[in-house]
């Protein structure tokens, strides 16, 4: 046996990417989220159900410090680990304005619809402001040639699929609470790669890809970025089943107090935590809020900056909670 077979355990270990797994789980730990592995889902496929999972459930409880919880954060982690020149290469969204369809706020999404309190209106907004938005991303192995975007997907579907459970178990939990255990809700999902990330240069041509020396000449190193997965619908009929039974939970005693207590305060009747119930569990095209769609897409070695970044907009969106709705003029949905 060469040394070269000898040493064939290694790559497959971290092909396997649990030691990547675990070194996310220790940083999780450090910021002070507690973690659990594989959190699994149900998803019909091909006809049938199957279970699935995500790497990694991290939940954090706000303030980390001292017994009077004010809010819960829950991060969905995929890790992809990718040899050594490996690189992801994401192209920037070329839209403008309202034609973009990234919606800012709705990447950590907030969620004070089962509370009797409110969140200030775009309270997670400056993390989307301060972000690379993109479309679409490639992986390019700079040793084979080879150019594949599978691996992306992948990971991106994993975590769009997992997050309608995630949701409705939160909201079933604020059903069997007392008010003052009902608190704002905040989730993310996160794909983490050892793969460094690269944006393209917004002027990027098909000559300048012709032209370039390297990859690096394409676009610029970034810690973290956010890309976009449309809701397609297979999507949309897992979703649906996923959440159907929140169309019962819209008629609990429990929900309909809350109704009339966030009506009473200002709260948009589209709002009211009954209607959110019945859209996240309707079929067809719900005016429900963008929650499965943006995910951030996060290089490891900078995944200790993003969480302390998560946090920071976290805390102080809690901080500002009220208890009625400062106007009418600046809801979310």
């Amino acid at each position: 046996m060469n040394m070269s077979d000898a040493n064939k355990w290694k790559s497959k270990l971290l092909s396997s990417s649990v030691p990547l797994e675990y070194e996310v789980a220790r940083t999780l730990v450090k910021h002070r989220f507690a973690v659990n592995a594989d959190y699994s889902y149900a998803r019909n496929d091909e006809g049938i159900a199957k279970d699935f999972s995500v790497d990694l459930r991290a939940t954090s409880y706000l303030p980390t410090r001292g017994d009077n919880i004010s809010g819960q954060v829950d991060l969905l982690v995929e890790c992809k680990h990718r040899h050594r020149g490996n690189k992801w290469l994401f192209f920037p969204d070329p839209n403008h304005g309202d034609m973009s369809p990234f919606t800012l706020g709705c990447t950590i999404r907030a969620v004070d619809s089962f509370t009797p309190l409110f969140l200030p209106a775009n309270c997670t907004v400056s993390f989307d402001q301060e972000a690379q938005m993109c479309i679409k991303g490639v992986e390019v192995d700079t040793a084979n040639g080879n150019v594949t975007d599978a691996e992306i997907r992948r990971g991106m579907a994993q975590l769009q699929y997992a997050l309608p459970g995630l949701l409705t178990d939160h909201i079933g939990f604020t059903v069997n609470h007392s008010d003052d255990e009902k608190y704002p809700y905040f989730f993310c999902p996160i794909l983490v790669t050892t793969s460094e990330l690269l944006v393209a240069n917004t002027d990027i041509t098909i000559a300048a890809v012709e032209g370039a020396s390297s990859l690096n000449d394409l676009g610029t190193s970034v810690p973290y970025l956010v890309t976009y997965l449309d809701c397609n619908p297979d999507f949309e009929r897992h979703r649906q089943a996923t959440c159907t039974h929140l169309k019962q939970l819209a008629r609990h005693p429990a929900i309909r107090n809350l109704d009339a207590l966030r009506k009473a305060a200002g709260e948009y009747d589209f709002l009211l935590p009954s209607i959110q119930c019945s859209q996240l569990g309707d079929t067809g095209s719900s005016r429900y809020p963008n929650y499965f769609c943006q995910t951030v897409v996060c290089s490891l070695e900078h995944f200790s900056q993003l969480l302390v970044e998560i946090k920071a907009v976290v805390s102080s969106a809690i901080r500002e909670r009220k208890k009625t709705k400062p106007t009418r003029k600046t809801a979310r949905g």
